[in-house]
């Protein structure tokens, strides 16, 4: 998804699109920007800006490692998510499961929730024994 997204903004550069990013307070100041089209890319920010209380806060704390190409798997293990992509890979808690931080409007980084998510996968790892003929 990165590369594609990385390919679609280059595309639009290229051909003379221009990117503006602009901060907006109230709906009414959508009128004063001269823009034939204007790409709505607010999510959570969506809910102050047009009152909408539908949209739903949802905390989650993650950990990106840098790229690994021989990493091409993920792995759960104590409820860490471990996914290897091309621009690196997500490491992140997932707490008691699907509804954990579900309504929670936190926005400040948890370091302490990132570096503990990557102890349990470091767990993981140096549990296994790698030796001659396993790849070691």
């Amino acid at each position: 998804m990165a590369g594609y997204s990385r390919q679609l903004i280059n595309d639009f550069l290229v051909e003379g699109g221009k990117i503006n990013h602009v901060e907006f307070h109230s709906p009414s100041e959508l009128r004063g920007i001269m823009e034939k089209v204007v790409i709505n890319a607010t999510g959570y920010g969506a809910r102050a800006l047009w009152k909408d209380e539908s949209i739903v806060p949802v905390r989650g704390q993650i950990a990106w490692l840098i790229p690994q190409p021989e990493v091409n798997y993920s792995v759960n293990y104590k409820s860490v998510n471990v996914v290897a992509r091309r621009d690196g890979i997500v490491v992140q808690d997932m707490g008691i499961g699907e509804m954990d931080g579900y309504k929670d409007d936190n926005e400040q980084p948890d370091r302490a929730a990132a570096e503990s998510a990557v102890r349990v996968v470091s767990e993981l790892y140096g549990r296994m024994k790698w030796g001659a003929g396993n790849g070691g």
